[in-house]
């Protein structure tokens, strides 16, 4: 079911994909969210320990600086091989120092 909703005063369409399966195994850009603060070797090293600990296949792309400086994202090609490595490595990247958003 398709339903219109307003975003900054322009409507668009939300899609509603909740019977949706995702196949596994599924490649795609992983985008991290870091406070700059922190050293962007020990952010970058901070989001590769929890591939390692989950065994996911990567890929470091580019990194970007906010316009203020104040936040770093970095950007990953990854591969998750099951839904269960995909729920234990977002549930893992919530005691990641210095993490804001996961995408």
């Amino acid at each position: 079911m398709n339903k219109k909703i307003s975003s900054n005063g322009k409507p668009k369409i939300q899609v509603d994909l909740s019977d949706q399966e995702v196949k596994y195994p599924i490649d795609f850009d992983f985008k991290a969210l870091m406070d700059a603060t922190i050293n962007d070797d020990e952010n970058k090293e901070n989001i590769i320990e929890v591939f390692q600990k989950n065994n996911i296949k990567y890929l470091y792309h580019d990194k970007k600086i906010s316009t203020k400086g104040t936040y770093v994202s970095f950007t990953f090609k990854i591969t998750i091989i099951s839904k269960e490595v995909m729920q234990k490595f977002y549930a893992d990247l919530k005691a990641v120092k210095g993490l804001k958003f996961a995408l």
